[in-house]
Parts: C-alpha cells; sequence; structure tokens
C-alpha cells in the first residue's frame, strides 16, 4: 500500500500533538533530543509552552493567553505577546505594590489632584480619610481612578514616582513589553501592556494571601473621614464572572474606548488554578469562561514530589544507622493532557550503594518523569539527616547498649 506525503504528514502532526506537555516549579528543564514535547523561552524561564498552544476554543478576543498558575504552563496565547491598552488592568500593578510596600493600617489622606481624577471612581473628596487597606480592596472592586492616585500619593509621595516603581517591578517579574504612564489605566500613548504580561503580573499576585482575598471579593464596605463625619460605603466587584463562574476568584475588569472589553480572571478547582487574559474582547465573560473551562477539562496537574517530604529510603553501609531517609530538594509538578496522565511515569534514581558517612542535605540521587523512554523532568534527591561512620568506639558503644538492653 502507498502511503502519500500528506497522509505521513498528518500521522506526524497527530502524534506531535498528542505529546505530552510537561511543566514544573523549582527544579531543572530537561528537553529531549528527539522531539520537544514543551518549550521554555529564555526572556521567561519561568514559564512553559505546551505544543500546538494556540489550538483551543474560539475566542472573540484580539489578544488573549491561559496559564496554569502553580506550574507557569501556557496552554492558550492568541496574540499574547502583542501590546494593547491595559486599561483598568494596570490597577492589578497597583494593588501589588501597595501591598508590598505599604502598611494595610496607615491613613490616606485624599489630595485634591486624587478627587479631581476623571473616569471610574470611588468618589473621593478632597481632604477625606481612609485606611489603605479599604483604599486598595474599594480601588480594586469599583475600579476608582482617584484611589488609584491617592495610593500612588500615599506610597511614593508623587504619582510620578509611584510609576516609575510600577515600571522597575514589571521588568522584575519579567513584563518585558509592558510601560505604564499612570497608576489607573486611562489611556495614555506610552501606557501598554500584553496579555502575556498581566498573566504574569496576576499570578504573583495571587501568591499574595491579602491581594487573592480583595480579587475574590464580591462586595465589601469600606469606611471615610471627613472631619467628624464617618461614611460606610458598599461596594460591588465589577468582576462578574466572580458570581457566573465556578471557582472563579479574580482579578480585575478594564474597559475603555481605546482597549476595548478586557478582562484577567482567575479561578481554582481541585487545588489547580487557571489565570485567563482577555484584551480587546467583544464578549469578555463568555471568552474567558471558554478559556478557563477549557484549562479545567483539558489538562491536570501531577504532583510527583513537595520539597522537604520523605520520598524513600536508603541502606547506608557501615553507618550508625542502616538507612536514611530521601526527600526532594524542591516541588515537582508536572501538568499534562488529561488523556495523556496514564503514560507518565517516575523513576527514583539513587547513589548506591550508599557509603557513610552521609552529611543532611546530601544530594543522593535524583527523581526522574519519564514519557515514552524520554527523561522529561528532574529534580535532585537529598538525605534528610546525617549518619556518621561506624568507627570502632562507636560500635563498642553500640554493642554495650544492645547488650544492656537485652538484660533489661
Amino acid at each position: 500500500m502507498v502511503i502519500s506525503g500528506r497522509k505521513i504528514l498528518s500521522v506526524v502532526v497527530s502524534i506531535c500533538m498528542a505529546a505530552v506537555v510537561l511543566a514544573f516549579t523549582g527544579q531543572v528543564l530537561l528537553l529531549p533530543t528527539a522531539g520537544k514535547l514543551y518549550t521554555r523561552s529564555s526572556r521567561y524561564p519561568e514559564v512553559v509552552y505546551v505544543p500546538n498552544y494556540r489550538e483551543g476554543p474560539y475566542i472573540t478576543a484580539r489578544s488573549a493567553v491561559l496559564i496554569e498558575a502553580t506550574t507557569g504552563t501556557v496552554v492558550y496565547g492568541k496574540n499574547e505577546h502583542m501590546r494593547m491598552h491595559p486599561a483598568s488592568t494596570t490597577k492589578i500593578m497597583t494593588a501589588l505594590l501597595a501591598i508590598e510596600l505599604g502598611d494595610m493600617d496607615s491613613t490616606v489622606v485624599v489630595s485634591g489632584k486624587a478627587a479631581s481624577t476623571g473616569g471610574s471612581t470611588l468618589w473621593l473628596k478632597k481632604g477625606q480619610t481612609i485606611k489603605l487597606g479599604d483604599l486598595i480592596r474599594g480601588t480594586m472592586l469599583r475600579s476608582g481612578n482617584d484611589g488609584c492616585v491617592a495610593i500612588a500619593e500615599h506610597i511614593a509621595g508623587s504619582e510620578k514616582d509611584f510609576v516609575r516603581m510600577m515600571n522597575l517591578k514589571a521588568r522584575k517579574l519579567g513584563a518585558m513589553n509592558t510601560r505604564f504612564a499612570n497608576p489607573h489605566g486611562l489611556t495614555e500613548p506610552n501606557h501598554y501592556s500584553t496579555a502575556f504580561d498581566l498573566a504574569l503580573m496576576a499570578r504573583y499576585g495571587l501568591k499574595y494571601p491579602l491581594f487573592a482575598d480583595i480579587v475574590s471579593t464580591r462586595e465589601a464596605e469600606v469606611t471615610l473621614i471627613q472631619g467628624e463625619s464617618e461614611e460606610k460605603r458598599k461596594l460591588t466587584n465589577t468582576n462578574w464572572l466572580l458570581w457566573s463562574f465556578e471557582g472563579a476568584d479574580g482579578v480585575k475588569t478594564g474597559t475603555t474606548q481605546a482597549a476595548g472589553y478586557c478582562l484577567v480572571a482567575s479561578a481554582t478547582r481541585n487545588g489547580i488554578q487557571f489565570i485567563s487574559v482577555v484584551l480587546d474582547s467583544h464578549a469578555r465573560w463568555s471568552d474567558s469562561a471558554k478559556l478557563l473551562s477549557y484549562g479545567f477539562e483539558e489538562f491536570h496537574v501531577m504532583t510527583f514530589a513537595e520539597s522537604g517530604k520523605t520520598l524513600t529510603k536508603i541502606g547506608v553501609k557501615g553507618g550508625t544507622e542502616p538507612e536514611v531517609g530521601v526527600m526532594p530538594l524542591d516541588n515537582l509538578r508536572i501538568a499534562v493532557p488529561r488523556a495523556l496522565s496514564h503514560l507518565i511515569r517516575e523513576k527514583i534514581i539513587l547513589d548506591e550503594p550508599l557509603i557513610a558517612p552521609v552529611v543532611a542535605g546530601q544530594i543522593i540521587g535524583r527523581l526522574a518523569i519519564v514519557f515514552d523512554e524520554d527523561e522529561l523532568a528532574r529534580v535532585d534527591l537529598a538525605a534528610e539527616a546525617s549518619v556518621p561512620r561506624l568507627t570502632l568506639p562507636r560500635l563498642i558503644i553500640r554493642k554495650l547498649k544492645d547488650a544492656v538492653g537485652r538484660r533489661q
């Protein structure tokens, strides 16, 4: 039977599409010589791209990305590095810096400049005071531009200096295609970001319990004080996905005429969290829901090792103890398509025989993850405790202890 070149190409493509997808944190990355099963860019060392990551559900957004938060796996991308107007998704960085640098119980005094900031607001008035923690929460829920300026002035002394800090932080996080010109996201010529960069910022922010709590809050009450009068204001989150999508827990909406409708969203189910970003979308709620559902339905995160937890034990020759516990030095988590998870296997490779003395933390092997005979990921394994060499004096002491124990 003659097989056409087109048929052969189709088979090869099918095999490639079935390749396992790997992503992990805290361990050495290995790329198999026979066919890349995933890729990692030198510009973004914490992020892994699955093969065929541009394939996925149809969405209306001009730019989008879907990333698994724990492992940093990009499972879908559409023009994800294209510079776009970020609108109020900018406030992700504003909240991050405020949480990292500010005292949540400190008092913010609203300036005239902050109170006069246009666009969506918290209706702040000059001279009002509010706790920084309340201001961050209110700003993120209601997307208050005036609150952003008040935060900037409180943290850095001026909006300009705060924006400089925002840009420095963006570079530190690897958001190389981001430049902020203000802390709120109102359109300016040199104010831009990308879906990918915003996902990096959100992923970083969600590691902070306070940030995660704020962006997942549906409704909140904040207290504003002016003189002797106190005003309690109830606020509702602009992110309607929090009410409509199972497991939704963040992050931030954004809308301007230049940016269109934008949404950085996150959701967690069974301990797995995905972050989606859609920019300039005609249907941001359904676009985001489609992406998040795609992640949960098609991918599974497998945990093979947790840092500091005993994985196995190994015998020790000539030591004061007959064996020692073996632990991984880092976490090893892998994101794989659900349909292929049963094909993944692990291999523990130890330096045997292990001869005393052994020092706690000494590398004595590795845990390898294998797919189709290719070693795809590994983590170093170390001794949990020290095991001294069994010298003659120690041997005599042991024999004496054993003898005393038998008599008792």
